[in-house]
């Protein structure tokens, strides 16, 4: 409601203006106002879509109305300093996404002070960059582990940038736990913001693309991972004999063994057995392509 966020006089927006809406912001965002009475619809619809219900509040009134509807919230980047609103999102004991556009890190810390201190729980922060569209080089997505490690909660990304896989992956990779960004049914449609959003399909694409980066980004621990155990095998080198070897013959490298891949025949030792076994004697007959181990060697060299 736009008497409830702008002062009587507001003037217009820059952003706005060089999308071509030449109006005072009072206007553009009376023509706008959500009937309130169509919380509950749209909340009942989402439930029936497996869509969990979420509407920004911008006023203690809108918060009262939402409230009953939605899981979580989210305060928008220029409430951060909004101190009643902060307490009374607090007070309803739901998490709450707290996206930090236009904010210098004392805003942060006060903002984050305030609603625990309100007895908020279940905080999340999320990167943002107050610009429409946001320039790639102004995303500065590497703050956002430092807002997960700074206070101590999930940390994520509300994206204004104009593509539609870029910046999302990128902050998955870089550990963001919520993504958020403006969606369209036409981004040619009338009125702000359709300009800077994408559409249904690179939305499909932009879930995906995180589902496979968070698979893509595993648990940390470095070990041979099942996908390579058929090759780890084939193509990993072992000492192996370059031709027949009967019982008795010395080893000798470049003469009758090898590090080399096995393929599909045995693997012998791990190439670092390798001085420890020329000079020896063999135990066994070997086939040519057969590994040779220090359990094959007889006696000293």
């Amino acid at each position: 409601r736009p008497e409830k966020v702008y002062v009587p006089n507001p003037g217009m927006s820059d952003y706005l203006s060089a999308a071509g809406i030449q109006r005072s912001i009072m206007e553009v965002i009376a023509e706008r106002v959500m009937p309130l009475g169509m919380i509950p619809g749209l909340a009942a619809h989402a439930a029936e879509r497996g869509v969990a219900f979420l509407s920004s509040a911008f006023s203690l009134e809108d918060l009262e109305v939402i409230d009953p509807h939605v899981p979580l919230h989210k305060l928008a980047s220029y409430e951060i300093s909004h101190l009643r609103l902060i307490d009374a999102l607090a007070a309803t004991g739901k998490p709450l996404l707290m996206s930090t556009g236009a904010s210098a890190p004392d805003d942060i810390a006060w903002s984050v002070e305030r609603f625990r201190a309100a007895g908020g729980r279940g905080l999340a922060l999320l990167q943002c960059t107050a610009s429409y569209p946001a320039p790639d080089a102004a995303l500065n997505l590497n703050v956002i582990p430092w807002l997960a490690k700074t206070y101590s909660c999930a940390a994520g990304l509300s994206d204004h940038s104009p593509h539609a896989m870029h910046a999302p992956l990128a902050a998955v990779a870089l550990g963001a736990k919520v993504i958020e960004k403006h969606i369209t049914h036409d981004r040619n449609a009338a009125g702000p913001d359709h300009f800077n959003s994408i559409e249904p399909a690179e939305l499909t694409a932009m879930v995906a693309g995180i589902r496979a980066v968070e698979a893509m980004l595993g648990d940390g621990v470095k070990r041979i991972e099942p996908a390579e155990e058929e090759l780890f095998a084939f193509a990993r080198r072992r000492l192996q004999a370059i031709r027949d070897i009967a019982p008795g013959d010395i080893f000798q490298e470049g003469v009758n063994i090898d590090v080399l891949r096995p393929g599909k025949r045995a693997g012998g030792s791990h190439p670092r057995d390798l001085e420890s076994i020329l000079g020896r004697p063999a135990a066994r007959a070997i086939s040519q392509g057969d590994g040779v181990t220090l359990n094959d060697t007889n006696g000293d060299a």
